[in-house]
């Protein structure tokens, strides 16, 4: 059951934690200056899980999301310290390994004593860099899925008892590295409901709730740091909860909090095969049987769509309405060195089975890749206009520890490791392709991110629609900012194809640029001109980039200008 005592809250959404709590369990922000996030502040469901299962044994727990509360590392460090709790577990994505070592490195300055442990898909891949840099500091990493661990670590910290011999952590002795084999695999169906600690706050931003029905994906994506996660431990990778329990836990919440919209937090909403369709089609027959009306979206393959069109009306009649498919490429040769077992046909299919019966689809693309070519990025954007998908376009695909395509670049002899205290691994690329990329990330740093960052409030606003069908003005919103970027894009490509470009003719480029953004500035009440930097700093900016070339990699930082 989802408890109560920490649903309560106080104005503007503020925390109510607990005094002292045995487990302090802490998200540390991604942003360092307490800047809100520009992601979809969503529920930290694997502290939730974590959280319920540490309660069930009758543990006193908090959770303290620093992230989604903009919290900057001193105030962070800060209500750490006055919880003064004896355990505290972070759960730590990679771009917030910075924030991580900062927090950590002033709690045991400022003498906390307690004992510190960490987990996540970023702990699991890279815990030599972590336990290299901090295993002074972090008693512990929980390897994998720490339901399991974490009860047992807790259990044993807590009664001081020896804890180093736990399966499933990896730590620090005598300047070794000590890595216990993991757990064996959690059966998904004993564990309580999530807690709920941020229901509210998250329904304030973004007006639904996430939920859980499976974990993991059969998918073996190159690029994808779930799938290696989900790889360390025995068993499938894909394993799916039970359908009756996953529609009660979305009933509760509806009884008791009037919610409706629902995201699936699933890598995949469906398995393999005929059982894995079956997961999906239970959940759907639960929902209608009980007369629910809900508001659903998920992400799958477009594979699961095209193995059985039938599915479709099935998904529409559960109450989905908006998938978010991994579609990566336009080029085929491009999905086969992603591992992606399907072609850009069999993807377009599926979009158009879904679009044809009013589920909106959201594309996964990375137009930036370590495949990409001039020619790539001009069919790419082709495909990307005609199709009517609005990806952000000034990105690139990021490599992780562990991942397989990690070990194809290093066997191609393009990767350039890096710690991931410091970055993302990068990879070399032909020059003008790199200069196409740090042009367009010059447009995101001085133009598209600071307009995000005054008009997130009213982002969220949009967001905040009854249902996922009803956010006409956030699609609106993501085609404005794809008309800019693509506007750019496609200047850049000629301007390589050609080599007929000067400053003039960029400042004129972003002359256009700028009034684009005027228009996009208005959508979310946003003075552009004040926020931004005159067009022409920016036209030099790209000029001197297109015309000199200085890269060779999509050069990536976890924080540029400060955040």
């Amino acid at each position: 059951m989802i408890s109560e005592r920490m649903l309560d809250r106080g104005k503007a959404g503020e925390y109510q934690p607990l005094s002292n709590p045995e487990v302090l369990l802490v998200l540390p922000p991604l942003y360092q200056t307490g800047r809100e996030p520009d992601y979809n502040p969503k529920e930290p469901m694997g502290l939730m899980y974590l959280t319920a299962v540490l309660r069930q044994e009758g543990r006193e727990v908090e959770i303290f999301d620093a992230d989604i509360e903009a919290r900057t590392i001193e105030q962070t460090v800060t209500h750490i310290l006055q919880r003064n709790s004896p355990i505290v577990g972070f759960s730590v994505f990679q771009r917030a390994l910075p924030s991580l070592e900062s927090i950590v490195k002033s709690l045991r300055r400022k003498n906390y004593k307690g004992y510190i442990t960490c987990g996540g898909i970023t702990p699991t891949l890279s815990f030599p860099w972590i336990l290299e840099r901090l295993g002074g500091e972090i008693d512990s990493i929980v390897l994998g899925e720490g339901e399991k661990t974490l009860k047992r670590l807790t259990q044993r910290v807590l009664t001081g008892q020896e804890w180093k011999s736990l399966d499933g952590i990896a730590y620090r002795h005598n300047h070794s590295q000590v890595i216990n084999r993991p757990l064996d695999t959690v059966d998904l169906d004993t564990l309580p409901f999530a807690e709920r600690d941020y229901l509210s706050f998250c329904l304030g931003k973004t007006n639904y709730a996430t939920i859980m029905g499976s974990r993991g994906c059969y998918g073996i994506c190159s690029f994808c740091s779930n799938y290696s996660f989900e790889s360390i431990r025995p068993g499938p990778n894909w394993r799916p909860r039970n359908s009756v329990k996953v529609v009660d836990e979305m009933q509760e919440l509806y009884d008791k909090h009037e919610v409706s919209v629902f995201k699936f937090n699933d890598p995949n909403i469906f398995g393999p095969g005929k059982k894995g369709r079956e997961h999906v089609v239970r959940i759907c027959q639960e929902i209608k049987r009980r007369g629910l009306q809900f508001h659903l979206m998920g992400f799958c393959r477009g594979n699961d769509v095209n193995a059985d069109p039938s599915i479709v009306q099935i998904l529409k009649s559960g109450g989905f309405e908006r998938l978010l498919i991994g579609v990566e490429s336009s080029d085929d040769e491009i999905l086969k060195k992603f591992c992606k077992k399907e072609t850009i046909g069999e993807i377009e299919s599926s979009l158009e089975m879904l679009n044809s019966e009013g589920i909106s689809t959201v594309a996964g693309f990375m137009i930036f890749n370590p495949y990409t070519t001039i020619d790539s990025l001009r069919r790419d954007l082709a495909y990307l206009e005609r199709r009517g998908l609005y990806p952000t376009l000034s990105k690139s695909l990021r490599v992780f520890d562990g991942t397989p395509i990690q070990g194809l670049l290093e066997a191609e002899g393009r990767l350039v490791k890096r710690d991931p205290f410091e970055g993302y691994h990068d990879y070399f690329m032909p020059r003008e392709v790199a200069a196409i990329y740090a042009s367009m990330k010059s447009l995101f740093i001085h133009c598209l991110d600071p307009i995000r960052v005054i008009g997130q409030g009213k982002i969220w606003d949009i967001k905040k629609a009854p249902s996922f069908t009803e956010r006409q003005d956030f699609n609106s919103l993501a085609e404005g900012f794809f008309t800019v970027e693509s506007f750019l894009l496609k200047s850049l490509i000629e301007w390589t194809e050609t080599g007929d470009f000067n400053l003039e003719r960029v400042s004129e480029t972003l002359r256009v640029i700028y009034s684009q953004l005027e228009i996009v500035g208005q959508a979310i009440s946003v003075d552009v001109k004040s926020v931004i930097p005159r067009s022409e700093i920016v036209a030099r900016e790209i000029f001197t980039l297109m015309k000199e070339r200085p890269c060779n990699t999509f050069h990536e930082e976890y924080r540029w200008n400060r955040d």
